[in-house]
């Protein structure tokens, strides 16, 4: 299965990373803009076991996901595909705190592309440009909310 990795280091605290990450309303403000992510429904804080379903824009389609969340603490979120385009998907997010104030989100993304037609246009390649140009965007609107 493909794996994408990326991570970025923020001036500002571990704790105060993982509170922003942890508040289901923030995520369509940190996604790329070109999906037009939409919550449809989710708690309002991440717990595990609970479920997140968004709806997205990507490759000419509107598709509407759900994740669960497996693994929350104060260091990680890990949320898996219970339904939705790609085979797989599993997103782990985790945060480490820098001995000089600041911290460090790694993202890291296990997935398998879709099958069938949908599998021409979403290939491998391609999701992983996706996620690349997404993670660039995340990583900037986290500084500029996390730093001010």
């Amino acid at each position: 299965m493909p794996e994408f990795k990326s991570s970025a280091t923020l001036q500002c605290s571990a704790e105060s990373l993982r509170n922003f990450l942890g508040q289901t309303a923030n995520l369509p403000g940190i996604s790329d803009p070109d999906l037009s992510l939409e919550i449809m429904e989710a708690p309002e804080f991440v717990t595990e076991d609970a479920v997140i379903e968004f709806r997205i824009s990507a490759y000419g389609f509107k598709q509407r996901m759900s994740h669960r969340y497996v693994e929350v603490s104060s260091e990680r979120i890990v949320a898996e595909q219970v339904d939705g385009p790609t085979r797989s998907w599993r997103h782990t997010q985790t945060i480490t705190s820098n001995d000089d104030g600041t911290s460090t989100l790694t993202d890291e993304i296990v997935f398998e592309p879709p099958g069938g037609m949908l599998g021409y246009v979403m290939t491998a390649a391609k999701i992983e440009v996706s996620l690349k140009d997404g993670m660039a965007y995340r990583y900037e609107t986290l500084a500029e909310h996390l730093e001010a």
